[in-house]
């Protein structure tokens, strides 16, 4: 006959679930028994009632075989003993307990629940459709449902190849194609019922039942065991905070003038003049060299300033600042930057509507607008303390230098130089990523006179010249992530230190 032995250190008559907290148990089962008896024994010892939530776990119960031999150990250790090793849940209230094999939880997610969809086209018509509903040079950005933003992104590409019109220019479409709360239901699915569980969904309820998510809310609720609970708890953990860590993107635009005009671009071997350390990817310090670098992209360490930056650059010629956007994107999330000018040209309309009698025809005018500038797609993931950026700039100019800075539309579409190129690379906190070798070069004809005598016919041969004016320009492209350790960032995180310095000592 199979028995149960429970003896009591410091030996009394309990009286009551209370009592029984503050005592520690002696537990020896040398045979298999069944885990309805060892708790039933375990109520009478403690004068408490067992609720059961269902016949099937009072089933479960009886047919789970135990085996334990523990000492001195409390009785909300004995539970936690039996209900993992059972895969059951229980709860005390008063002088009862109540066991259950499954649990309801809510976890909260904070995403939002609209797609993204980003675009910016350069595209120049020549020819115009009747019926041409193209946006040309211009950048979406959509909050809609993710099947309306899918069909939109693809609609940019798909309905433009079907125009009977001629094109040219360049675009970067940046699609954010992602059904996160789609696949984060096939995610939960596959991480809550691992082959093996006992706990299967029936095919009737698989989408119905046993995992609800409200994506307007952000609440995901599940009904399932305590140990896919756990594993569904902790994936929810890591995904909070993966998607929730945020990175702040620097960037620096800046063209270089050069002296030369024959130059194949800035050379950064010669950058080790200045004495930095680079950050070998074996994260050992290395004195930079002419071997380390290149004419393309390379990583600097954060000890390298903006200003010793420039003060090399200066070296090869006039250095402007274009511009110096700064910005705050979440984990994974796309940050899409550009910076340049908007340029019309008018284009003439012919409209044909034909009748049983006659052929009428409209003319109309419209203005299209054409992007020329720097658009820059920076994609960042961070993994521990490094950041992956995914780089994508592309730079659009007018070949005749002039037309940018008109006030009025031009009468044609103008012609365009542009420079692209995509790469992904990975660098540690506050390190610094420098695009460079975007060579752009213009040829215009300057007209120089003297006031008055060079505008008066015949006279204004002899007082006015024109000059052909060659220029090689380069554009640089400086970027620095830095991850943000709090859900707030501070002025510190944003670049303001020198502010912060100047405020305290003015104080």
């Amino acid at each position: 006959m199979k028995k149960i032995f429970v003896f009591m250190c410091y030996f009394f008559i309990a009286q009551g679930m209370d009592l029984c907290n503050d005592k520690k148990f002696n537990i020896s089962i040398h045979q298999d028994v069944p885990l309805q008896e060892v708790l039933e024994e375990i109520a009478n010892e403690c004068s408490f009632s067992i609720i059961y939530a269902d016949v099937k776990t009072k089933e479960l119960l009886n047919s789970q075989k135990l085996t334990l031999n523990l000492k001195n150990k409390k009785i909300d250790y004995l539970f936690n003993i039996i209900a993992e090793g059972a895969d059951l849940d229980y709860q005390i209230k008063d002088s009862h307990i109540k066991i259950q094999r499954f649990l309801t939880k809510t976890f909260n997610i904070d995403y939002v629940a609209t797609a993204r969809v980003g675009s910016s086209n350069t595209d120049v018509i020549f020819s115009q459709d009747t019926q041409n509903n193209l946006y040309p040079n211009q950048f979406y950005s959509y909050n809609d449902s993710q099947n309306d933003a899918h069909q939109k992104a693809m609609s940019l590409g798909s309905d433009q190849t079907k125009l009977n019109v001629g094109r040219s220019g360049t675009k970067i479409y940046s699609i954010d194609e992602l059904n996160f709360w789609g696949e984060l239901k096939n995610e939960l699915y596959a991480i809550t019922y691992r082959p093996g569980d006992k706990n299967q969904p029936q095919k009737s309820t698989e989408n119905k039942k046993s995992i609800v998510i409200n994506k307007v809310a952000g609440l995901v609720t599940i009904t399932a065991t305590p140990s896919q609970i756990k594993r569904v708890q902790n994936y929810i953990h890591w995904l909070n905070q993966k998607m929730q860590a945020q990175v702040l993107i620097d960037v620096n635009i800046l063209t270089i003038s050069h002296n030369n005009t024959d130059t194949a671009g800035v050379n950064w071997a010669e950058i080790y003049k200045l004495g930095i350390q680079a950050q070998d990817p074996s994260d050992g310090l290395i004195s930079l060299s002419k071997e380390n670098f290149n004419y393309g992209i390379n990583i600097f360490p954060q000890e390298l300033s903006i200003a010793k930056i420039l003060q090399f650059l200066n070296t090869y010629g006039k250095v402007s600042s274009v511009s110096n956007p700064k910005v705050l994107t979440l984990n994974n999330q796309p940050a899409i930057i550009s910076v340049g000018n908007v340029l019309r040209y008018s284009q003439n309309l012919v409209y044909q509507n034909s009748t049983n009698t006659a052929v009428v025809q409209n003319i109309g005018e419209q203005f299209p607008t054409i992007f020329s500038g720097v658009l820059l797609d920076v994609t960042p993931s961070i993994s521990k303390d490094y950041v992956i950026l995914k780089i994508n700039p592309s730079i659009t100019s007018a070949k005749d230098t002039m037309i940018e800075n008109q006030p009025n539309a031009l009468k044609s579409p103008p012609n365009l130089s542009t420079n692209q190129l995509s790469s992904i690379v990975k660098l540690q906190n506050n390190q610094k990523v420098i695009l460079g070798g975007l060579i752009h070069k213009t040829h215009s004809i300057v007209e120089k006179k003297i006031p008055l005598l060079g505008s008066v016919p015949i006279l204004k041969y002899l007082f006015s010249y024109k000059k052909n004016l060659k220029q090689t320009q380069e554009m640089v492209i400086i970027i620095t992530p830095k991850i943000i350790a709090s859900n707030t960032p501070s002025m510190q995180d944003l670049g303001y230190e020198y502010l912060q310095e100047k405020h305290h000592e003015t104080n």
